[in-house]
């Protein structure tokens, strides 16, 4: 079986949304692991920035009409929504565990948007395969931020982190392969 190359068109248009995922991704997964003295406040701010600077990365994958057939763009533009909407609700939240909640759901409802959009896409749109992984560990976190809800401050956020992790370095591999799909066709 060949390996499916990304197309270039789509590997150029998709990039920048990508790497700026795994940006942010990387910035709170060492955030997590790194900080020192971890408070609610913390979990508040670190989660509410992450949902909503990481929803807008996906909206604007999502929003791109020209390269992300529609079957895709639906389920990503709904979890985009949804991770603005816990990332403003976090900011709310009183408690730890209340925090857990919140991030597990905001974990659960974008990993299953994009495991529908990487099943819907698989077909016809090769970066669906990227989603189906990712669509994996966000569920993933999602239920250990549920089975761990009950811990301190610093155990959800090292539950969040472990996945973030993950994430990160899959959104990296997913950038860095567009960046050279896109690269290769231009030169």
């Amino acid at each position: 079986m060949p390996v499916q190359r990304i197309p270039a068109a789509t590997a150029e248009q998709l990039a920048r949304p990508v790497w700026l995922r795994a940006a942010v991704t990387a910035l709170l997964a060492l955030v997590t692991i790194f900080w020192q003295g971890e408070t609610l406040l913390l979990l508040k701010i670190s989660l509410a920035a992450y949902f909503v600077l990481a929803g807008t990365a996906v909206w604007d994958y999502a929003k791109d009409t020209v390269v992300v057939p529609d079957a895709v763009r639906g389920p990503l533009a709904s979890g985009a929504a949804l991770w603005v909407l816990v990332g403003v609700g976090v900011i709310f939240v009183p408690s730890a565990t209340a925090g857990a909640i919140v991030a597990a759901a905001g974990f659960l409802g974008m990993g299953l948007a994009e495991l529908i959009a990487g099943l819907r896409g698989r077909p016809d749109f090769v970066p669906a395969r990227d989603l189906l992984v990712q669509g994996g560990v966000g569920m993933a976190t999602g239920v250990g931020l549920l089975a761990g809800m009950r811990l301190d401050v610093h155990g959800i956020l090292g539950i969040a982190g472990m996945g973030l992790v993950i994430l990160a370095v899959l959104l990296m591999i997913s950038g860095a392969s567009m960046t050279h799909e896109a690269r290769r066709a231009a030169g």
